[in-house]
């Protein structure tokens, strides 16, 4: 018997072995002592091929060589969570000794962070205690316990999981501390957009560019660090890294434009994804942006419940009114019109589009076309003429992506043309190609872009229930949400980027079912239980700690709701 599993352990599990798998329920529920750590079986799996066990284990952070300094504020612990949560990952990652076993015999994980630091439920730290979700797949042959492969799983293999993973002497604690670090700066960068008049910001030396067109890692290799203009240059003074260069981009109309394959949609994708905070190493730990930007896209097939797209759609054939329009399959051009008009109703101050994304026919119209086609036979109203107004009456900035179209030079407050990956201010030079070159292009706005306001979506016939099951709330990737049997296709909502995210959403819905005949409109009632979860944990609008949860942001939730049919 290994000396670093606990003889109670040990002899139940030899006392199964062979005996049917069912026999493993019997670890349910029950603690084991791993000094400093607490070991709980919180749900053990029926055979060998289901998902793994869930379990628990838990300690003082004192007892494992943390002082207080390191978590002692909110941000702290949120680093701090995050580092050990990467840490125990990557370790499991790294293990090559394996249990035998049928199944899924002896599979260990953990949940798996994104390049994003956001709050997860694999990890939680309250006051001075941890708990970390960990997966096992209990040995077995068939439909048989395999005791003494489960006594090396949990003697040899789990062990030096935790111990080379959490402990602060089996850690670089400087390490630790730069993660910290790294997060107050990206928080404090953050702070000064506003006070600034921006929107985002891009420090110089950032790492834009991604290993592929499917992955959000780094770029290791000839990576062009960014490099800001002269002519946009602004400096910050950050708590860590002290006084930092980069591109504000100020609040207002702004224009990425250049050639294809120059990195504009690379600078764009790296303000997307600054709406949260990044981990060390990832290259764009100092690019901040407006945390309610929302990305906006065509979104062909999307259904909608009544919203007043007016502003951009008009005597639509068929339509008796856009003021109250809905669809179970939205068009690019209408689904583009709904998705804006859905971000202004969640509060965004700042709209991302990108024209490779965009429904052509609702970005522009030109002037030869205008001359084809009249006015009155014309039911859409182009962003282009829009886009200013957005700004001006609603606050609301847009920073676009384009490279097809000057119309937009009009409008735009500041254009940065993107060459070999670097930036350079040509707002000058747009201007002045607008009056050498006067379009006979004509506004085609008849009135002012219409109020919005927060709808209320009556959740009454949304059912949980599935079969025997009086809660089910499931994901498929970050494509799917699915509750009791409705499905709600979520695919484009961008700024969804890890599965929990999208599986919380679904607790959320449930939520705000229960309370929507309470008093208070239905996005007060989602900003209390998205703020009881920033102060309590994840867990506490759940059943129970499943490991796999992360905090959406409320536009994130809204677009989820918006696409229930």
């Amino acid at each position: 018997m290994s000396s670093s599993i606990p003889k109670d352990l040990h002899d139940l599990l030899i006392s199964l072995n062979a005996k049917g798998y069912i026999s493993y329920k019997t670890l349910q529920e029950k603690s084991f002592q791993f000094p400093p750590f607490t070991l709980r079986f919180e749900h053990v799996q029926g055979d060998p091929f289901a998902a793994p066990s869930r379990l628990s284990l838990s300690t003082k952070l004192s007892e494992i060589g943390f002082p207080p300094t390191f978590y002692d504020t909110s941000v702290k612990k949120l680093a701090l969570e995050d580092h050990l949560l990467r840490a125990v990952h990557k370790k499991i990652s790294t293990l090559k000794r394996r249990v035998t076993g049928s199944g899924r015999s002896g599979e260990i994980s953990v949940q798996s962070p994104s390049q994003k630091v956001i709050l997860r439920s694999g990890i939680k730290i309250k006051n001075d205690s941890i708990t970390v979700i960990l997966f096992a797949g209990l040995p077995g042959n068939g439909r048989s316990v395999l005791a003494q492969e489960c006594v090396r799983l949990f003697s040899e293999l789990l062990p030096s999981v935790w111990e080379e993973s959490l402990s602060a002497n089996s850690l670089d604690l400087k390490q630790i501390q730069n993660s910290i670090k790294t997060l107050e700066d990206y928080f404090a960068l953050r702070d000064t957009l506003g006070k600034n008049g921006w929107v985002a910001f891009v420090t110089d030396g950032s790492h834009l560019p991604r290993e592929s067109g499917i992955s959000d890692l780094p770029l290791k290799k000839n990576c062009i660090a960014f490099l800001s203009p002269d002519g946009l240059r602004a400096e910050v003074d950050l708590p860590h890294k002290g006084k930092v260069s980069g591109m504000p981009v100020p609040k207002g109309i702004t224009l990425i434009v250049g050639g294809g394959f120059h990195g504009k949609s690379t600078l764009l994708n790296a303000i997307q994804n600054a709406v949260y905070p990044h981990a060390p190493g990832d290259g764009r730990e100092l690019i901040a942006t407006d945390p309610t930007a929302v990305k906006i896209r065509a979104e062909d097939g999307r259904p909608t419940q009544p919203i007043n797209i007016s502003g951009f759609m008009d005597d639509l054939p068929l339509v008796s009114t856009t003021e109250n329009f809905s669809t179970q399959s939205a068009s690019g051009s209408t689904s583009q019109a709904i998705n804006i008009v859905e971000a202004l109703e969640a509060e965004s101050s700042l709209l991302l589009m990108d024209e490779d994304t965009c429904a052509t026919n609702f970005m522009i119209r030109d002037a030869r076309m205008q001359a084809l086609i009249a006015n009155d036979r014309e039911p859409i109203t182009p962003l282009v003429d829009r886009v200013e107004e957005l700004y001006k009456d609603f606050g609301v900035s847009t920073l676009l992506v384009m490279g097809g179209s000057g119309d937009y030079f009009d409008s735009a407050y500041r254009v940065i043309a993107m060459d070999s990956f670097r930036p350079t201010e040509v707002t000058q030079k747009a201007k002045k190609i607008v009056k050498e070159n006067p379009t006979d292009r004509k506004i085609e706005t008849r009135f002012a872009f219409p109020p919005t306001k927060q709808r209320y979506r009556d959740l009454s016939s949304l059912n949980f229930q599935r079969g025997k099951k009086n809660c089910v709330i499931q994901t498929r990737q970050r494509i799917t949400l699915i509750l009791g049997q409705t499905e709600i296709d979520v695919r484009y909502v961008e700024h969804l980027i890890e599965e929990g995210q999208l599986e919380i959403c679904g607790w959320i819905l449930k939520q705000v079912k229960d309370r929507q005949n309470q008093e208070g409109k239905q996005a007060q009632v989602l900003r209390a239980i998205l703020k009881k979860i920033e102060r309590l944990g994840l867990d506490s609008i759940t059943p129970f700690n499943n490991g796999r949860l992360a905090l959406p942001r409320f536009q994130d939730v809204l677009a989820v709701i918006n696409r229930l049919r």
